[in-house]
């Protein structure tokens, strides 16, 4: 039996916990209970189960990290009323199913295990949504994954999926987000037209212009000129796709609006992409912050650096993203796949679009643009939200927008209002968009601003 700790040793309990494994044998011993904590990591202990009254020690958790451990299946955590949020990425698991799992999960992170099915009764899991399945042994995807109606980002990079995916995933009203790279059902481009010699790149490993899950981006030198060289992770699995198609798909965008590689090499052996060399971005600031644990899905607000734009800067953003975007789709057949605000970064008052490490080929499935004309409403709508406090039209939700004033009569409210709505047969496709972006006053000094950029 579980002791209730007291009140004043509860007001002083701690709302997050790290433990490793030593630390969580003792605790596991304890009879306390500790009802103030919500988040809980148990990452890198070599765990295979959990305690069977783990509720009763932690009743009001939502946030449990169990990555880099040896479950061999999901564990029993459906008594945890409370919980939003798990992490099982790196473990032992041959198979998804909701028996285990809590109907309150809203986010489940399974990258980097060895699912080879997803159960029938995925369906149960109604208000996940967020899913990530990138970097597993997945051949197909049941049709009862359309259950999944609050289902808005899903990560399938780098499976073994060999048949099309069911309709009743592609067609979800609130999908946004969809990753498919490395699949036997994505187009991996055959290019090699920005390919480089190694010998002409150099970088300082002491100069970190940034770190990701992918690799790190270094200070270089390319053809006489400052350059931002980036070297991948080997056998990196994060929760986007491989190396390999990041750089396929690089070697195929050529927007002046999107920040991609002017050159890729291969490594000593020539058997894989070492790294890519990219113009050197100096003051550059993303537009939005990285979903947190309570956003999920939509960018946390805007970044330090863009807490005030103008209504005309708001349309120039929204401009270049879907100029960009329209060349993706109308030309190269490519879906971004992670079109967010954090990505897009601005480079002297110029908004560009960056990483493509999600991004994959799709041939002529018209689903998956339907799918990110809706992530692109989603940006514009927190573009209105965030620096207008302008509420968009949107029949399908508000999560994650806050409230304000509407936005008012005329052509944009009615695009908005086509974009941001459940049926993807009447969406507007990205050259539509443009098309009518380009009759709309407001987007005149945004055209006009990167014309010269664009030609």
């Amino acid at each position: 039996m579980r002791n209730q700790i007291d009140a004043d040793e509860q007001d002083e309990a701690p709302t997050e916990l790290k433990l490793t494994k030593s630390a969580w044998n003792s605790w596991v011993t304890s009879s306390n209970v500790y009802t103030r904590l919500k988040k809980l990591e148990l990452n890198g202990n070599g765990l295979t189960n959990l305690p069977s009254d783990l509720e009763r020690a932690v009743p009001n958790i939502e946030i449990l990290f169990l990555s880099e451990n040896k479950f061999r299946e999901i564990p029993k955590v459906s008594k945890l009323k409370s919980l939003r949020m798990i992490s099982l990425r790196g473990n032992q698991l041959k198979a998804l199913s909701s028996e285990h799992l809590p109907a309150s999960l809203v986010w489940l992170i399974l990258t980097n295990n060895r699912i080879e099915l997803i159960n029938r009764d995925v369906s149960e899991l109604v208000n996940v949504r967020k899913l990530m399945l990138s970097h597993n042994r997945l051949k197909s995807i049941p049709e009862e994954i359309g259950g999944l109606t609050g289902l808005e980002l899903i990560r399938l990079s780098n499976n073994e999926l060999n048949e099309s995916l069911p309709r009743e995933l592609l067609t979800l009203p609130k999908l946004s987000w969809i990753s498919i790279s490395g699949n036997p059902i994505a187009i991996r481009p055959v290019t090699n037209k920005k390919e480089i010699p190694k010998e002409m790149v150099s970088y300082n490993k002491s100069q970190i212009l940034g770190l990701g899950a992918s690799g790190t981006v270094y200070k270089g030198r390319f053809e006489s000129k400052d350059v931002a060289v980036k070297i991948f992770k080997h056998d990196s699995k994060g929760s986007d796709g491989l190396a390999v198609d990041e750089v396929k798909i690089q070697q195929l965008v050529d927007h002046p609006l999107a920040v991609v590689a002017n050159g890729v090499f291969l490594s000593d052996d020539g058997t894989s992409h070492e790294g890519m060399v990219m113009d050197l971005l100096n003051n550059t600031e993303a537009i939005g912050l990285t979903p947190s644990f309570d956003t999920v899905t939509r960018d946390a607000g805007p970044s330090d650096a863009f807490q005030d734009l103008s209504r005309d800067d708001v349309c120039k953003v929204i401009w270049n993203v879907g100029s960009v975007l329209d060349q993706l789709h109308s030309f190269a057949k490519v879906s971004h796949s992670d079109v967010y605000l954090h990505n897009i970064l601005c480079d002297k008052g110029i908004a560009m679009v960056s990483d493509f490490g999600a991004s994959f080929c799709y041939g002529d499935a018209s689903h998956f643009e339907a799918i990110e004309v809706l992530a692109f409403g989603r940006l514009v709508e927190d573009l209105f939200a965030w620096f207008l406090g302008i509420s968009v039209p949107n029949s399908i939700s508000n999560v994650g927008c806050i409230s304000g004033s509407p936005l008012e009569e005329g052509q944009l409210k009615v695009l908005l209002g086509s974009i941001l709505q459940p049926d993807q047969g009447k969406r507007p496709t990205f050259s539509e968009i443009m098309e009518t972006l380009s009759r709309i006053p407001d987007f005149d000094c945004a055209r006009k601003a990167v014309e010269h950029i664009i030609q």
